[in-house]
């Protein structure tokens, strides 16, 4: 066992007791098998830590030796919506990482799509959920993927068949409950040939609970399909949230990717994405708003593997107090990836003298014809803006509430669904008023 687990006792004991009676037992549980492989693997793996490349800005020490406990069956009367994305949409609900079929509304799915959680999935479906992304990046940041296994508790798959395209998104909302529990979630999508969905997570907490949550999704693109993917991190601002998206993409296929995080003390969202075939059109965008002492990791590789593809990734963070921000970006081209055209960019701008960000970008191209590009780049609010406004008559509050939803308003344009992109746009606008505007009025 590695030495840094072993010092982790509490973190230990946690690990073990989502085990139950199968750490003891061989009953040959499909579920049982995938808890025990992710146990043995997180313990030979070790937790993340800085010595990791992917991991020296972001440290779990406190973390791993938190207490947490498994979440018992709660009653939760209804979803947090003034926490949740604002969309119109068939709803998947979780509550401490399991199908809550009371809370869903899949009443208006499309016949074209299928969910079904662990106990429901068909061996093929269950062959597929084992399919590991192909990337050849380091692995490093894969004892979250371990971990995430050791505490499983249920599976969500969601097939999108093969031609069924549809305007009305999938929405699945997933909220913690309790005090110091930790609970996991994983979900594979399987997106059929030439199929159109968006697909939108919402990730919240029920108000004055305190939890650590695990996020895994695999997401396999079939040629020709296009996929959204939109995802709101705003669990509650005493817990944690790591999470990884695994995404395969083959020929001709659009993955349009979005996160923005507001939420938890700590978060981790980390994309990897492979683009396997030529034609393919990759999106990685983002938006993180970080007060008080929250921490915010947003680690990205997209991998380009065949000839002719396209990726963009631009994220945009607002930082204050103590805050820190944390992007690690890779593109990699490998040799056969000619005429792979990526481009990458973080931009941050800081509120307060003690917010800080630590920002690397990355290429790593074998190939002599492409055309990539990387930046990143650290400000503040232009005072010559902030006066330009106020000679017009707006205060300096309204004029730098002004500037700042203009700010992230432009990342969040990079949005390809006007629907979901208008939901974003109008839930930060509230967002940046209630954490920022409004309570700064308050001191």
């Amino acid at each position: 066992m590695n030495s840094s687990v072993e010092s982790i006792v509490p973190f230990n004991q946690f690990i073990d007791s989502a085990q139950g009676d199968h750490l003891h037992e061989n009953r040959g549980d499909w579920l049982s098998e995938i808890k025990e492989k992710g146990r043995i693997e997180f313990y030979k793996l070790g937790w993340p830590s800085p010595k990791f490349e992917s991991w020296r800005y972001t440290n779990l020490n406190k973390l791993a030796k938190t207490q947490f406990f498994l979440p018992q069956d709660i009653e939760l009367a209804e979803l947090p919506y003034q926490d949740i994305l604002p969309v119109d949409a068939p709803k998947i609900a979780l509550v401490n990482g399991k199908f809550n079929r009371e809370l869903s509304d899949l009443s208006t799915i499309g016949e074209g799509i299928l969910v079904n959680n662990f106990q429901e999935m068909s061996d093929e479906q269950r062959a597929l959920f084992s399919l590991e992304n192909p990337t050849t990046l380091p692995k490093e940041g894969l004892p979250v993927k371990a971990l995430n296994d050791a505490i499983l508790s249920d599976v969500l798959f969601i097939e999108i068949r093969p031609g069924w395209q549809s305007d009305v998104p999938l929405h699945i909302v997933s909220i913690g409950c309790g005090d110091h529990v930790g609970f996991s979630s994983k979900i594979f999508v399987s997106a059929g040939e030439n199929c159109h969905l968006d697909i939108v997570e919402s990730h919240a907490g029920e108000h004055g609970s305190t939890y650590f949550s695990s996020c895994v999704s695999n997401i396999d693109i079939k040629a020709g399909a296009r996929l959204g993917h939109y995802k709101l991190q705003n669990d509650t601002n005493t817990s944690t949230h790591l999470a990884l998206t695994q995404t395969n993409i083959e020929a001709d296929a659009v993955y349009d990717n979005f996160v923005m995080s507001v939420g938890g003390i700590l978060s981790r969202n980390e994309v990897r994405s492979f683009i396997a075939a030529s034609g393919v059109e990759c999106c990685v965008n983002g938006a993180y708003l970080g007060t008080s002492n929250q921490h915010i990791d947003n680690t990205t590789f997209i991998e380009h593997a065949a000839e002719g593809s396209k990726s963009r990734e631009v994220y945009k963070g607002v930082l204050a107090d103590h805050a820190k921000g944390v992007f690690q970006g890779k593109i990699f081209v490998h040799p056969e990836a000619q005429k792979t055209d990526g481009y990458q960019m973080n931009r941050a701008l800081l509120l307060s003298d003690k917010a800080e960000i630590d920002s690397k970008p990355e290429l790593e191209i074998y190939a002599d014809d492409v055309r990539c590009s990387h930046g990143a780049t650290v400000g503040e609010l232009e005072e010559e803006h902030l006066f330009y406004l106020k000679a017009r008559g707006i205060n300096a509050e309204s004029a730098r509430r002004l500037l700042v939803e203009a700010y992230i308003g432009e990342v969040i344009d990079e949005i390809q669904s006007q629907s979901i992109r208008e939901a974003l746009s109008k839930l930060a606008s509230d967002l940046l008023k209630k954490k920022l505007f409004e309570r700064s009025n308050e001191r």
